[in-house]
């Protein structure tokens, strides 16, 4: 079957034009996340743009992002009157996994400031971490609703 050379050249425009805009898209949206004021904590994770999916579980992504049924999110949304824990805490990802006294089971050795990245890169990447990091993201979802606050007392709701 021959193709003509105008369909031929067609074809090719169209291809080249397609690709010059996915690369174009491609460089405005890493612009963007280079240059973005939220999601700092996946930039440091994740520097690179892509098509592709990360392919991190739900645990995964609520860990990193921080989003998920932890104080300091949902005080962002207001949904919570601040953003830590009643004994004083930050209530986020690291305080779960480094200090909570209701997640001792899971804890993580708690890393230095200048280590933090490192020591979160190494969790996502080690495959006994990644087990212990899903273990401990699924009783925060779970078990949530159990941590009440009380008179500015954390306590486990007896029901």
């Amino acid at each position: 079957m021959k193709v003509c050379m105008c369909c031929y050249f067609h074809l090719l425009f169209r291809s080249l034009l397609k690709s010059g805009i996915r690369s174009a898209a491609l460089s405005i949206w890493q612009d963007n996340w280079d240059n973005g004021e939220t999601g700092r904590s996946t930039h440091d994770i994740v520097p690179r743009v892509s098509n592709k999916p990360v392919g991190w579980n739900r645990e995964k992504l609520m860990f990193v992002t921080g989003h998920g049924p932890f104080p300091s999110y949902l005080h962002r949304f207001n949904l919570r009157t601040h953003g830590n824990r009643s004994y004083g805490e930050i209530g986020d990802p690291m305080h779960y996994a480094t200090k909570c006294r209701f997640t001792l089971c899971w804890h993580f050795q708690t890393p230095t400031m200048s280590l933090k990245l490192q020591w979160l890169k190494n969790i996502l990447t080690n495959n006994l971490s990644r087990t212990r990091l899903r273990l401990l993201m699924r009783l925060i979802c779970d078990e949530n609703n159990l941590i009440v606050e009380d008179n500015h007392r954390a306590r486990i709701h007896p029901n």
